[in-house]
């Protein structure tokens, strides 16, 4: 089952490939801590959807703050954008590999910044190439457009809103469990492990299920079982600020729309700083 206003399936994309007014963007990104990283560039230029453009995450990000793949400023953005190609005005289909991992952190930003129709391909490429459907291979590139970037509300939070935040807001998590209770190594070296203290685990896996996005229901049953409320407002919380942004996408597909995103997530959280507070349990 796909929600309407937040993806398009693969038939649906099948039958617009040529519309004009239909931008497609191929989002995968390499996970942290797969040595040597996995080349998605390399990998699209091999097989893609036809008339997919590829965007890495990093590429459309404020890289200079030491923190990885940052949320640019709207002038940033706008120049990012238009030189692609892509327009705020046109309807805007992300794809990742199927798992939400980083098309929502494409779609968190263009929504942010005021694009009007922005949709995530359920299923993503696994599902398109499942089914048969057509790949091209090379570099696809469009002509460049205008995107009028600006910010629609205030959509980050620091990490001085996060920690003034503890035990006062929900603070979500979408790390693996064992990341969250420091049983798992950090992908990134010299981050302690552990989590925010009385934070929620929600790793950003429970969205899906056998490579789809889950249903309404199943989506809202998910995070209750995981103890979020959603009727109260929310800040998420990753590595590095890209899967946090995956359940900022389902809850924002549930109506949720109190959710702020701690941008620096563990990558500044758990590094070497006793300002930040860390629990373990």
């Amino acid at each position: 089952m796909t929600f309407s206003t937040h993806t398009v399936s693969t038939d649906w994309l099948a039958k617009n490939l040529n519309s004009p007014d239909v931008v497609i963007i191929d989002c995968r990104k390499s996970k942290p801590g797969i040595t040597p990283p996995i080349d998605f560039h390399g990998k699209y230029i091999e097989a893609h959807i036809p008339g997919a453009i590829y965007v890495e995450v990093d590429s459309i990000s404020d890289c200079t703050t030491g923190l990885p793949h940052m949320m640019p400023t709207a002038e940033e953005f706008s120049a990012s954008m238009s030189r692609l190609g892509v327009a705020d005005t046109q309807t805007i289909v992300l794809y990742d590999e199927g798992d939400l991992f980083s098309a929502p952190r494409v779609w968190w930003m263009l929504t942010s910044f005021g694009a009007k129709s922005v949709r995530v391909l359920d299923g993503g490429l696994n599902a398109w190439i499942a089914e048969g459907k057509p790949v091209q291979s090379g570099e696809h590139t469009r002509v460049p457009s205008t995107f009028n970037a600006r910010l629609v509300r205030p959509v980050v939070a620091s990490a001085q809103q996060v920690k003034d935040a503890i035990g006062k807001v929900q603070i979500i998590d979408a790390r693996s469990q064992a990341r969250f209770k420091a049983e798992a190594p950090e992908p990134r070296p010299g981050l302690h492990g552990g989590h925010i203290p009385q934070s929620l685990s929600v790793p950003f896996t429970e969205l899906t299920q056998e490579g789809h996005m889950k249903s309404p229901q199943e989506l809202k049953a998910t995070f209750e079982r995981l103890g979020v409320d959603l009727n109260k407002p929310v800040i998420t919380s990753c590595g590095s600020g890209v899967t946090a942004a995956a359940l900022a996408f389902g809850l924002d597909a549930l109506g949720v729309k109190d959710v702020l995103l701690y941008d620096g997530s563990w990558a500044e959280w758990g590094d070497v700083n006793e300002d930040f507070p860390i629990e373990t349990h």
